[in-house]
Formats: C-alpha cells, structure tokens, sequence
C-alpha cells in the first residue's frame, strides 16, 4: 500500500478534521487486534498509556493528527519513511530509536520491513499542566516538535518501566504510570520542548526560584509529584548504573534520607531503593532484549549498576520469574 493510499484510507474514516484518539484510529487497528500485543487500556491509566504494537511492511496515516502526544520506541530493526508538513524523510530504525509527534500533527508513515515499536500516549493536558507548574508556561508559551532520535534513555526506560506494569497488573500500576508521567513530562519539556515563537525553552520559562516556589506550592497537586519525589525519580533514572546510595539521593534532592523515603512509600508504594532495583531490572530487560552483543551477563549486570552477575540474577528472577539467562534471546 502507499503512502497516499494509507493517507486516504484513514481520511475515510474521519468525518471532521478534529484529531483522535490513536488506539481507535481505523488506519492502526484490525479487525483481529493482533497487531496489539501489550496495552495498559484495561488499567484505566489517564495521563499515560502504553501499548507494544508489530506490523508487518505497511503503511498507516493521522491525517487529522492525534489527541494525544504519541512517543514510539523501537524494539527492532528496519526502515520507515515518514511524511508531514511537507516533509518526507527516511530513517534506519534499531532498537531504541524514539520519535515523538506531538498532538494535533498530521502524519504519515510506511514501512517495507516489520515492524515492532512501543507508544507511549501523554494526555496534552497533564502536560500543560506539568508546564505551568514546573516552568510557568501556559499552553501557548510552548510546543513540542515532530521529532526522531537514534535514542533516549530516558524514555527507553519509562517504556520498560510501564511495560512491565502493564504485564504485571499489580495494584497500585495506576499511581505508578501517574509517578511515570511526571518524570515524562518534564523529560519532554527539557529535551524536546521550545518557547512558541522558536527559541530555547529557557528564555521563555520561569527564573529557577519561580520553578521552585511554583514546584513546592502545588506538592501533588494536578497530578504532579511532590518535589522531592519528582526530583529523586529524575536522579535515579540518571544515575542508575553508578554505585548508589540513599544518602547519595537523599542529597541530591536536599531532603533527609528518612523523609525521602516516607515521601516515596506516600507517593509510589514503594522505597528508594526498591524503585532503584526496579529500574536497574528493567535496563538489564532492554539491553537483553534488544541484544546485548558478546556482553556476558557480568557485564550487563555492571552495565546497570548491580554489584556483580548473582546479585542480578537474584533480582531479575524476583521480578520476571526468569534468570537473565533464560530471558536472553
């Protein structure tokens, strides 16, 4: 199929020009839903969602855009050939490769390879409302632009993260994904974001003691972490593969080491360094499943921060219910 034909095709299904939601779009389902392998919808997240989708070669179109700001990770290798604005460019996917496309962009795609890809869906609304607490921007100080990188890991490992929730179930996966929006949302805003007329985000943003009163003053209001939360998820998912302590984290967010943990068991559930674990975990995951080359699991486990091969073994058992060497492909 080609592009123009995938582009009236999904136009056929839109009566109005107004964006949709991207799971319901008739261009990116089938009458079978196997091209849906994982998807949190059941779990009645809001801001963020997750689903892992595969397609054989193809081609799909947005011709309206989406509702929803959509981030794709690649979990295979291949070739896609994106159209939008006029703009037609074509990429060598591996695995790790992110492309954002925000809300209300009309896009096009093909792809002559398989396919296989995780997206992320962050609802504009928690966004602008991260935006305006965190920076001072109101939604028309900002945007986001149609954007491909060769990686991210930042989001390659929220993707994991919300995988594994979504395979999991477990009670309390709707404050999880809630905790993982924050941290996304202000990845997207530092990383991907600029000031609506085109210069860096930092000239049109809040001086760093507006962001911090704005921060503090709203705690967990609106969806958004507690300060100290949010601040120690950004610190552990960027410096997870280093030696590690609560103390370590406890001073990089200027907090006590005793309440960051009691601000953490409030927010997620969870301990430090049981999220710590976790996110080590889900690394050791990605690098296994995307393949790791000639590494040797000592060498995984030292390439995400576990002390040596058993003490990732251990974890990575309690979490999948697999030994790493069972899950390697």
């Amino acid at each position: 199929m080609s592009l123009t034909a995938a582009s009236r095709i999904a136009a056929s299904h839109s009566e109005s020009r107004a964006p949709i939601d991207f799971p319901s779009h008739a261009g990116f389902s089938d009458r079978t839903g196997r091209s849906v392998r994982v998807s949190s919808r059941a779990l009645a997240w809001e801001a963020l969602n997750y689903e892992r989708r595969d397609y054989q070669p193809s081609a799909r179109a947005l011709p309206n855009g989406s509702s929803q700001h959509l981030i794709f990770v690649s979990l295979t290798t291949g070739r896609i050939v994106r159209e939008s604005s006029g703009e037609r460019v074509e990429h060598v996917l591996s695995p790790g490769s992110v492309a954002l496309v925000p809300a209300h962009t009309p896009v096009s795609w093909s792809w002559p390879t398989p396919v296989s890809f995780s997206v992320l869906r962050l609802q504009p609304e928690f966004l602008d409302r991260v935006a305006q607490s965190v920076f001072g921007l109101g939604p028309h100080d900002y945007r986001l632009a149609l954007t491909e990188r060769l990686h991210d890991t930042a989001i390659t490992n929220i993707a994991g993260v919300l995988a594994r929730e979504v395979v999991r179930g477990e009670p309390g996966s709707r404050l999880y994904a809630e905790s993982l929006a924050s941290i996304l949302a202000v990845h997207l805003l530092r990383d991907y974001a600029q000031c609506a007329d085109g210069h860096a985000l930092a000239s049109c943003a809040a001086p760093p003691e507006a962001e911090a009163a704005a921060l503090l003053e709203n705690g967990g209001r609106n969806g958004a972490q507690p300060r100290a939360v949010a601040d120690a998820l950004a610190f552990i998912h960027g410096n997870y593969a280093r030696e590690l302590s609560l103390n370590d984290v406890a001073e990089a967010v200027h907090v006590s080491p005793f309440h960051l943990t009691r601000l953490f068991k409030q927010s997620l559930g969870i301990s430090p360094h049981q999220y710590l674990i976790q996110v080590r975990v889900n690394a050791a995951r990605w690098l296994l499943s995307a393949g790791s080359g000639e590494r040797s699991l000592a060498e995984v486990a030292d390439a995400v921060g576990f002390a040596d091969q058993s003490h990732l073994t251990r974890h990575f058992k309690r979490m999948t219910g697999v030994t790493p060497g069972q899950f390697r492909p």
